[in-house]
């Protein structure tokens, strides 16, 4: 830490970017498998203290899970149960203790069949939210674990 002079007397400590104090907990490792524009999803996993390893398609994703111990697994749908839920029982089949949260792309609404269908038939394991729902439920649980 350096000191720098104030000019109302009192010395000022500035703390560096590297820090111990102001690096972020480590929580564990997750997955986010599909397209994060702008790596908005990675970057606020990242800052609530999470490792973060991306997967752009299932196969990706399978592959990852394989050489990696992970936490989690985050979705971020594009409108495919079917791919979705293949995607979801191929995780389990690898890690069976993985939790997986789908985060519904953005303008999905209950009254669509895909959000229908993943509400009416939960994957054990899995978790449905907003991507909303996921940014208010980081910033509301900073001390436990996400997953």
């Amino acid at each position: 830490m350096a000191i720098k002079p104030n000019p109302w007397g009192a010395p000022i400590e500035q703390i560096s970017l590297n820090s111990p104090m102001t690096a972020p907990i480590q929580r564990g490792k997750i997955m986010l498998i599909g397209v994060d524009r702008n790596n908005v999803q990675e970057r606020r996993f990242r800052a609530a203290g999470y490792e973060v390893v991306c997967a752009a398609n299932r196969r990706s994703a399978l592959d990852c899970v394989r050489h990696h111990a992970l936490e989690g697994a985050v979705i971020l749908s594009r409108g495919s149960t079917l791919s979705i839920a293949e995607t979801i029982l191929s995780l389990k089949d690898l890690c069976p203790v993985i939790k997986i949260i789908i985060v519904l792309r953005q303008g999905a609404q209950s009254t669509d069949r895909f959000v229908r269908q993943l509400m009416n038939h939960p994957i054990e394991g899995s978790e449905i939210m907003t991507r909303r729902e996921l940014q208010k439920r980081l910033r509301q649980e900073p001390l436990k674990h996400f997953f």
